[in-house]
């Protein structure tokens, strides 16, 4: 009996210090992976902030290239560079406008003939100063002139400035000048990302912008170069030693923030870094606490299994009816194993069954409108034959828009058998045919409802997923279609298509007269299932699947907007779908 015991005793002992060793060694471990995790999560946040904010300022570079290039245009530029400034032309008017309806909050341009004299500024009435003086940049530029787009420290700032050269009959006049701020980024980094961004410019320029600066802000002997950074940021990194935060490469964790730092180039000359700044608190971390509360839960687990696997065997070597419970055990373990098995073939089934229903409704939704053409052009025919009006002009063409339609559901048919495919390849096509296909398909719908399609199609060869953009281009327009038909029958309704090339990507733009998108669900209008029609007239999963198909399948970008417009000298509002796909 007292060996019994001592066994019991000695067996309790190990038992314990293996549960303390594994719970060390499992807490270890733990923390471990929820630091890799951690270190995964800040890492990814910070390289998407700093892929955003290059986003954001090449996009910036060129808007404020293409705004130059499109006022460069226009003659009365020309005439003041004629004139050497004689000739008025309010650019400040210009700024004021596309502060008050663009991003473009502080824009201005300057003209400098081709001697190096600005002869005009929209921010002040200054003129004929020979700022090539002191404008080493206009050098090259005068000598000889090209189209130059990039980021310079001047003495009023940093900004994005695009200097395009004026010609009269090949004669050099001068050079535009459109300068831009980098406050919209920062702005739309704060809006969009929760981060505070301070831009500070090279200690290098602090001189020459500290009595004409744009913001007057400046922090141990930087400048900060946005009006909006927190006045509680900067307090704090007054007594910070912050010249470390500007060699950060990837991400520094300080104080409760995530900071990444963002560095400003142009020509391989450092100008400037932007530090953004993101409250850990902001970041949503749930999925590690839920691993780590899993983690635990397992371990845990584990050592109550494995204290009851100890006693069951050490039990079992002094008790045959132990053996026999183990027995029972086991079969109750087994009979578990498979209820388990079964739950998940029914878990599967039901998934397969899911995933069927949502391809049967996406079926069903891109067929609705070619059946009703269908079923619109038979019903034409038909009624017109049994009164003897059917003109043989007529029927060909009836049988033209069925014999289209059927070919487009086929097509619709094979393109969601291989919907999911790796495999599937893009073929070439003509993009005023994929455009003419997709208008053609909804003619009568169209025709019926009084709405005009105003086409402005640049002619060119493709190569993408055809018959997945025509779905895009049909959902879109059935949308429109069904917002423009609840205005009044004498009001006039319009569909504006855009289709052209810019650089290496397709831009499709497509907007109605319908009024727009409520402000309130216009964040919403790409989730599955969400209709403000009504049952019978949609399932709320056509621009859900448009918004699949261009993001996943086609890797290009759909975005939607309101808009203002004037068409005829009739202003309008209505929803702007801006489509991008990749050509390269």
């Amino acid at each position: 009996m007292k060996n019994k015991e001592r066994y019991i005793v000695i067996n309790v002992i190990v038992l314990l210090f293996i549960c303390l060793l594994t719970i060390f060694i499992g807490d270890y471990l733990i923390s471990k992976k929820e630091k890799e995790l951690l270190e995964q999560k800040y890492s990814l946040i910070s390289k998407n902030l700093k892929e955003k904010s290059y986003s954001l300022i090449e996009s910036k570079k060129n808007a404020t290239l293409a705004l130059t290039l499109t006022l460069s245009e226009n003659e009365k530029i020309k005439n003041v560079l004629l004139s050497k400034g004689e000739i008025k032309y309010e650019l400040n008017l210009l700024s004021e406008k596309l502060k008050n309806y663009t991003d473009f909050r502080n824009v201005w341009f300057q003209m400098i003939d081709k001697d190096g004299v600005s002869i005009y500024r929209s921010w002040t009435e200054d003129k004929n100063d020979k700022i090539k003086l002191f404008r080493s940049d206009l050098h090259p530029l005068l000598k000889s002139p090209k189209i130059q787009n990039n980021i310079s420290v001047g003495i009023y700032d940093i900004t994005f400035k695009s200097q395009i050269p004026i010609y009269n009959q090949n004669n050099f006049l001068g050079v535009l000048e459109g300068i831009t701020h980098f406050n919209s980024i920062t702005k739309e980094l704060k809006n969009s990302d929760l981060v505070e961004v301070v831009l500070l410019v090279e200690k290098k320029f602090t001189e020459q912008l500290r009595k004409n600066s744009f913001t007057n802000i400046f922090l141990k002997d930087y400048y900060v170069a946005n009006f909006d950074s927190s006045t509680e940021l900067l307090k704090y990194l007054e007594n910070q030693n912050f010249d470390d935060l500007l060699k950060i490469e990837n991400y520094f964790i300080k104080d409760g923030m995530l900071i990444t730092n963002v560095i400003i180039n142009q020509d391989n000359d450092k100008l400037a870094n932007m530090l953004l700044f993101r409250n850990l608190n902001s970041i949503d971390i749930s999925e590690i606490n839920q691993f780590k509360k899993h983690a635990f839960s397992y371990l845990t687990f584990f050592l109550i299994v494995f204290c009851l696997t100890i006693f069951v065997i050490g039990y079992y070597l002094y008790s045959k009816r132990l053996r026999e419970l183990n027995q029972i055990l086991q079969q109750t373990v087994n009979k578990e194993i498979l209820k388990n098995d079964e739950k998940n073939k029914i878990l599967f089934q039901q998934n397969k069954m899911a995933a069927m229903g949502e391809m049967i409704e996406n079926i069903a939704h891109q067929w609705r409108q070619p059946l009703s053409v269908i079923t619109t052009a038979a019903s034409s025919i038909k009624l017109k034959k049994e009164y003897g009006l059917l003109e043989d002009k007529e029927y060909e063409e009836s049988m033209n828009y069925i014999i289209d339609t059927a070919n487009y559901l086929s097509n619709t048919i094979d393109d969601f058998r291989y919907y999911f495919s790796p495999n599937k390849s893009k073929n070439l096509f003509n993009s005023k045919k994929l455009v003419e296909k997709a208008v053609s398909l909804l003619n009568l719908s169209f025709n019926d409802n009084q709405i005009e399609i105003i086409k402005n199609v640049e002619d060119l060869e493709i190569t993408s997923f055809e018959n997945e953009l025509l779905q895009v281009i049909i959902n879109i327009l059935n949308n429109a279609q069904d917002e423009l038909i609840k205005k009044e029958k004498d009001e006039k309704r319009y569909i504006f298509i855009d289709l052209f090339r810019q650089n290496d990507n397709l831009k499709i733009k497509i907007k109605d007269n319908a009024g727009g998108i409520k402000e309130e669900i216009k964040d919403r209008i790409f989730e599955p299932y969400f209709t403000t029609k009504h049952k019978s007239k949609g399932t709320g999963i056509g621009l859900y699947m448009c918004e699949e198909i261009i993001i996943k399948h086609i890797k290009g970008k759909i975005e939607v907007s309101n808009e203002k417009y004037t068409y005829n000298n009739n202003e309008f509002v209505g929803a702007l779908f801006k489509i991008t796909v990749p050509l390269t």
